[in-house]
This record gives C-alpha cells, sequence and structure tokens, in this order.
C-alpha cells in the first residue's frame, strides 16, 4: 500500500501576542543536572506531577517533582544498559529499553526497585517501548526487524517480524483501536500491526528516501510523523489512506514530537536548539529558541498544565516551555490544497 497524499502549503511566522502579565512570566524554565555529561534521553510526563528521564551515559532513571524541585536519581543494576526510551503503564510503573544487554526494565515508584527482563534474542537491541491500555509492553528492535510484546501477568512474550527487513523500526504509538503503529527509517514506510488481529499494514511514504520519525495519534485518530529529508510534518488518514503534507521550518536535526491535549503538535529541533509548535487547527507555525545556549534537546512531553517539557544535551539538563504564557499566535497565512509533486499517491 502507499500513502496517498495532498500537500498544504504554510508560510511560518513567529508573530506572538502574549497574555496579560506575560512579562512578569519566564517563557523557558531550565533545571540543570549534578551530572554535566549525563545525556538524558527520553522524558515523559507522570503521576502527581512527576517528570521521569533517562540519564543515557550516568546509567540512572530520574525522577523530577515538578511541584516541589525535588529530584532524585536511581541507578540502573545493569552496567552500561544504554538506556534510550521509556514509557509509562497505568499503575504509573516506568518501563524503559536496555540497549547494551538487549532487556526492558521496570522500576516500581512505590517500592523504588528495579525488575530487568532479558528478551528472547539477546541480539534484539531494543529501542522505542509502549506501555499499551490493555497492559502489554511493547518494544521494537532497532536493527533486529523485531516486534516483541511482553505480558507481565503471564511474564511471555509475543514474537512478530517487522515484514519487511533491514527496516530500522522506531517510535511506537498505539491507537484507539488498540493497534500499534511506528516508521521503518530505512525502508522509508509507515506500518500498524493490530494485536487483535495479528495482522501488518506498510505504507510507502515515498518515492525517495524521506528518515521518517514519528509517530503521533491525535483525538480523531490521525497518524502523525515527520518526513525529515523533506522537510514534512504529516498526517496520515487511516480510514482514507490519504496524507496531508505541512512544510516546515528548515532544520538540522528534528529529534522528537508530542502532541498536548489540544491536539497541538511539539517537537525538538536538536541541532538548532529550539522547539517547533505546529497547531493543525490554524495551520500555525511557531519556533521557540530555548535560551540557554547550545542545549540540543533529545525528548519532548507535554503535561496537562500546558508546560512542555525537554531534555537537554550540553550540558545536561531538563526544563519546560510554559505553552499558557504563549498567548494568540499571529500570521498571514497562505494555504494552498494542490497535488503532491514528487510523492506517490
Amino acid at each position: 500500500m502507499y500513502l496517498k497524499h495532498v500537500i498544504v502549503a504554510i508560510v511560518l511566522s513567529l508573530a506572538l501576542v502574549a497574555e496579560a502579565g506575560a512579562g512578569r512570566q519566564e517563557l523557558f524554565t531550565e533545571f540543570p543536572l549534578p551530572s554535566k555529561d549525563a545525556y538524558p534521553t527520553s522524558i515523559q510526563y507522570g503521576q502527581g506531577g512527576d517528570i521521569w528521564f533517562l540519564e543515557f551515559f550516568t546509567n540512572k532513571l530520574a525522577r523530577f517533582n515538578s511541584n516541589t524541585g525535588e529530584l532524585e536519581e536511581f541507578s540502573i543494576p545493569s552496567t552500561k544498559s544504554e538506556p534510550l526510551d521509556l514509557t509509562i503503564d497505568r499503575e504509573g510503573k516506568i518501563w524503559f529499553t536496555e540497549q547494551d544487554v538487549s532487556a526492558i526494565a521496570v522500576f516500581d515508584p512505590k517500592t523504588k526497585k528495579f525488575s530487568e527482563i532479558l528478551l528472547p534474542d539477546r541480539n534484539i537491541k531494543p529501542a522505542s517501548i509502549l506501555a499499551a491500555h490493555d497492559g502489554t509492553i511493547w518494544a521494537l528492535g532497532w536493527n533486529t526487524d523485531m516486534l516483541i510484546g511482553y505480558h507481565p501477568k503471564s511474564r511471555k512474550f509475543t514474537q512478530r517480524n517487522v515484514p519487511t527487513a533491514l527496516s530500522n523500526s522506531y517510535d511506537l504509538a498505539e491507537d484507539g483501536k488498540g493497534r500499534l503503529w511506528f516508521v521503518e527509517r530505512a525502508k522509508n514506510k509507515l506500518v500498524m500491526y493490530d494485536p487483535k488481529k495479528d495482522k501488518f499494514g506498510e505504507w510507502q511514504i515515498s518515492v525517495q528516501p524521506q528518515q521518517p520519525l514519528g509517530t503521533l495519534i491525535d483525538s480523531k485518530g490521525g497518524v502523525w510523523f515527520l518526513a525529515m529529508v523533506d522537510n514534512h510534518l504529516a498526517r496520515f488518514d487511516p480510514v482514507t489512506e490519504k496524507t496531508e503534507i505541512y512544510p516546515l521550518p528548515k532544520n538540522k536535526g528534528a529529534k522528537e514530537m508530542t502532541i498536548d491535549s489540544n491536539d497541538i503538535i511539539w517537537m525538538v529541533q536538536h541541532t538548532d536548539n529550539r522547539l517547533v509548535r505546529f497547531d493543525p487547527v490554524t495551520k500555525t507555525i511557531n519556533s521557540f529558541e530555548i535560551p540557554t545556549g547550545k542545549c540540543k534537546p533529545n525528548s519532548v512531553s507535554a503535561d496537562p498544565r500546558g508546560r512542555i517539557w525537554f531534555t537537554g544535551s550540553t550540558p545536561a539538563r531538563i526544563g519546560y516551555l510554559d505553552s499558557r504564557i504563549i498567548g494568540v499566535a499571529k500570521s498571514d497565512l497562505n494555504i494552498k490544497i494542490k497535488p503532491t509533486r514528487g510523492l506517490l499517491r
């Protein structure tokens, strides 16, 4: 199957009207970490105002309480585990991938204890991880074309081979029907796996390689991903199998994106040291420079209070952008729907 595309041309705008009193507030707030070389990777908002993130080089899981400012760091039992991605289940437990030891790990905030689960194949090298609504923990093997499901109650695994070989599959998301979505970075595809039907679906993104990155699911079931080469944000409709394309401001390396409660897309651009906001309703894009020099953000997560949390690697820090004080974003938009050129239909 191929993605059917409709392109939407938009104009980047940096003009903002701040809310009254915003001058007394800071748009960005940042917190340096004890180790400047920690290299924090994945960040997620958890329960009770806790912000959880991984420290790749110091081999730790960390908790930052956004209400009290308290920071706790927990050493991961396996040394040099290469923790990369984390997810939080419905009980508030923290799950993350350990690439070097080919395992997934879970941390219980109540007992403050870790458990590490070795994957059936020691060569899987898990990268992306997702806690599904039914309690299954899913992980993707970056260079092994393997989708792994772990069932905590039975402690059993489900193993499925991604249909396309040498795919470099990445970035798991779950839709309202319990289907899993991810991208094949090397093979230029968007992929769906339905656990109930035990069935895969694949859609070729374009003729030219795009090194896709994503994925996110909006409130209407749309699947969002980034086409990195052409510098586009895309929304795929699983019902019509059509894709809308939104050009982004030029960048040198988007890393990750998240979606907030208003279906607004936020992404971090690592080399350009900024956060980018896209409003699907107004088709407005806004760019926000992170104030502390070359922060090189890695990951992003939105909390219920409208704060957009991110990890920064140079030097190591976490921080947030307070979207509540941005106000109304104004722009003169030139929106045109036209046939896509150079992309498969």
